[in-house]
């Protein structure tokens, strides 16, 4: 079964309707304001997503790390909705492969300050998927329009 899951600041882990596992959300310190606001621009941005490993066998899990950097002065609470989906050499979900439901959570990022917010993905020993493709949407009351990117976990 696909693994996946969120613990905001160490207070526990949402359980989604799959099995659950690790996963976080952690606020790095606050920076000095010229620096970051020299290197930001709009309200929040996306400065990093990735896998951490980027390539596993089935039964393995990686963690989808995504760091969120907040270009006000003042706090910005945003939210992420978490989107996967396993493909391979055909059309559809492969062999052994779970359909993954959306995963939702609300992120409160400090002024001028940067958040990380992590999911866990197990993929089934019997998946015969090639990759994991997740897709993280940002919105919020100051995002005029949502911000996207997508992570790619190599299977194999």
């Amino acid at each position: 079964m696909l693994r996946m899951g969120a613990r905001v600041l160490a207070a526990g882990a949402v359980c989604l309707g799959l099995l659950a596992s690790g996963g976080g959300i952690a606020a790095a310190g606050t920076p000095g304001a010229g620096a970051l606001a020299a290197s930001c621009t709009g309200t929040v941005r996306i400065t990093a997503f990735a896998f951490n490993p980027a390539r596993v066998l089935p039964g393995q899990s990686s963690a989808a790390v995504l760091t969120l950097k907040n270009c006000t002065s003042v706090s910005q609470t945003v939210s992420e909705t978490w989107y996967g989906r396993f493909s391979g050499a055909g059309t559809g979900i492969p062999a052994g492969c779970p359909a993954v439901d959306p995963f939702p959570r609300s992120v409160t990022l400090a002024p001028l300050a940067r958040a990380t917010t992590s999911t866990t993905y197990t993929v089934p020993a019997g998946c015969t998927a090639t990759q994991l493709a997740v897709t993280v949407s940002i919105t919020g009351p100051t995002i005029t329009t949502p911000l996207q990117q997508t992570a790619v976990l190599r299977i194999g």
